[in-house]
């Protein structure tokens, strides 16, 4: 705590703000030990998480020859050693006897299926849990030092475990219950008796920054102040620092750091960050200049098998965690000079939506370079695997029209992007010679309906090409609420509408019963341009909801039968002899009296 006090201290002098730090392994005491013997990140997870809640030192294996590398870090004195081994996907098998062979005494080997739950029956006294959908191993990372300081045990939950981690509920005197992030609605409705706290704003960002406040929080509680440093990473890897509890996790960004990190840190106690490896340093650095946040970086640590007199440097013990990628280029750049206007192709290499935005555009001919100025900074939308165009008008900072002149023409770009609008943190850069065109998109359509069908929660978008030419169109449903959050669908392909006919766009969602009455009203954009690969031209309209017509018949029909069969099932009794006739008959089968 001294050391720390004195960096705290000198903070205002530091001259190099970026000091990398070659950590050297220190041994571990000769208390408990926990290894994690899994190529599962769930299980390695819980394994540290454990380790940290019972107080012990805990490890994890990277790999096969990881298993022996570890080994001068732990003392062979220690009091015992609990190895959790994956039945199905363990690094090494017969890890026990190995370690056993190398002189450690009092190993017990646990070889689970499930980890996550197995792990969790040997804390009988935990009663605070933190659940987390595994498919989003970063918020795993972001809970991690609150679940350490305020002893949670952390659940990973999927569409398929939805039973099990109701059933191992049931089992706990549960005194607090947290969902963080994105979820299963099956989950949620199943777990609602527990009035669960749920932190999910759709932003990881956002949500990651909430329980880094609860941190805090906690944290003033225990010690009468808030804690002035935090572990910057972005969730990608499990690594012993970040599992230790001692700082909360403070996600950073990729490439840029998005505005409410920033504004964040600005209003904060934190003074100290503390990046783990190096991939992020430019981020880092940012951060710095941005807010004058003292920044460390831990990348390494001493050799644990020393070769000659110089002490070698090892990476540090990290397991990464599965993550989305995401991929945006820019396929095509042009400048139209029939409307002045630069035409830039996208296209979204990434299985899930992105967000982007261009941070700064430049247009070069055979004299000058000019920044073009940026009328539109909101995020546009770009589906799973598409592809869009934008406009971007060539006038600059002060109003006044760009003119490129000559052959030789070039584009410079940077453009941000993420999976939300506001955590644009990934940056493209692209330079691409300009071509030129001069075309006068004559495309005009028009929305004629709207409608969803329910069977398939398919949006149907009628459309009308009023125009005099052939119109290329695609269709997005904007603002859909869906489990309380806030929604885009696209379309998958491009339809062609010829002069005077209507096409209609399928929009698929995710949108189930229980949503519909929160989406009274649609909010269509479609997209359409003469030209198939330059959809430039956008018309937009809100909508009340309402059933398609198949699903309208559908209805109808069903209640037809409904009434067929009260008829068919109702029975007329005779008055002359009691017996029982179908509702439909006017006299008696049995004595043939009239009914």
């Amino acid at each position: 705590m001294r050391e720390e006090g004195n960096i705290l201290n000198k903070k205002p002098l530091i001259l190099v703000t970026i000091l990398i730090l070659a950590l050297l392994t220190t041994p571990s005491y000769a208390a408990e030990q926990v290894i994690i013997n899994s190529a599962d990140w769930r299980d390695v997870y819980s394994g540290m998480l454990y380790a940290r809640l019972e107080g012990k030192q805990g490890h994890f294996l990277t790999s096969e020859r990881h298993a022996r590398i570890i080994l001068p870090s732990i003392p062979r004195s220690s009091e015992s050693m609990e190895v959790f081994s994956s039945r199905n996907n363990p690094f090494i098998v017969g890890y026990q006897a190995l370690l056993e062979n190398e002189g450690y005494q009092n190993v017990e080997e646990l070889r689970t299926r499930n980890g996550n739950l197995e792990i969790l029956e040997r804390l009988p006294n935990i009663d605070r849990f933190i659940i987390v959908d595994d498919s989003y191993g970063y918020n795993a990372i972001s809970v991690a030092p609150l679940a350490v300081l305020g002893r949670y045990y952390v659940l990973f939950s999927n569409r398929n475990n939805v039973n099990q981690i109701v059933n191992t509920l049931e089992d706990r005197n549960v005194r607090e219950l947290i969902i963080y992030g994105q979820t299963e609605r099956s989950l949620r409705d199943a777990l609602e008796g527990y009035n669960p706290t749920i932190i999910n704003t759709g932003d990881r960002f956002e949500n990651n920054i909430e329980i880094v406040e609860r941190y805090q929080t906690l944290y003033r509680s225990i010690h009468g102040q808030p804690r002035r440093q935090a572990i910057l990473t972005n969730g990608e890897f499990i690594e012993i620092s970040i599992m230790s509890g001692a700082d909360p996790v403070l996600f950073i960004g990729f490439a840029n750091v998005p505005d409410h990190v920033r504004e964040y840190i600005d209003r904060s106690d934190l003074e100290v960050g503390t990046l783990i490896g190096n991939e992020l340093i430019g981020t880092a650095t940012f951060i710095r200049r941005q807010t004058g946040l003292s920044v460390f970086v831990k990348f390494g640590q001493g050799a644990r098998v020393p070769e000659g007199a110089i002490a070698q440097v090892e990476d540090l013990d990290r397991f990464p965690i599965p993550r989305y990628d995401l991929r945006l280029e820019i396929v095509a750049a042009m400048v139209n000079t029939a409307t002045n206007n630069l035409e830039v192709t996208y296209r979204n290499l990434a299985p899930i939506a992105t967000y982007f935005r261009p941070l700064s555009i430049r247009v070069s001919d055979s004299q000058q370079t000019t920044l073009v100025d940026i009328i539109d900074t909101t995020p546009t939308f770009i589906d799973r695997n598409d592809y869009k165009t934008m406009l971007y008008p060539l006038i600059d900072g002060d109003g006044a029209r760009i003119d490129l002149i000559g052959d030789e023409k070039t584009l410079n770009m940077t453009v941000i992007y993420g999976e939300s609008p506001r955590s644009l943190e990934q940056e493209l850069q692209a330079s691409l010679r300009l071509e030129e065109v001069s075309i006068i998109d004559g495309a005009e359509i028009e929305i004629i309906d709207v409608s969803y069908v329910q069977r398939t929660s398919t949006f149907l978008v009628r459309v009308k090409n009023i125009g005099s030419v052939d119109a290329y169109a695609t269709a997005e449903i904007h603002e859909l609420i869906i489990d309380g959050d806030t929604y885009i669908f696209g379309t998958d392909q491009v339809v062609r509408v010829r002069p005077g006919r209507t096409a209609t766009l399928s929009v698929e969602t995710t949108m189930e019963e229980e949503d519909i009455p929160n989406n009274d009203q649609v909010r269509v954009k479609v997209l359409y341009g003469e030209r198939e690969n330059a959809l430039i031209k956008i018309k937009e309209g809100v909508f009340p909801f309402k059933f398609a017509a198949p699903d309208i018949m559908l209805y109808v029909l069903i209640i037809l039968i409904i009434l067929l069969l009260i008829l068919f099932f109702l029975n007329k009794k005779c008055r002359n002899c009691k017996a029982k006739n179908p509702v439909f008959r006017k006299t008696c089968r049995k004595c043939k009296q009239r009914l």
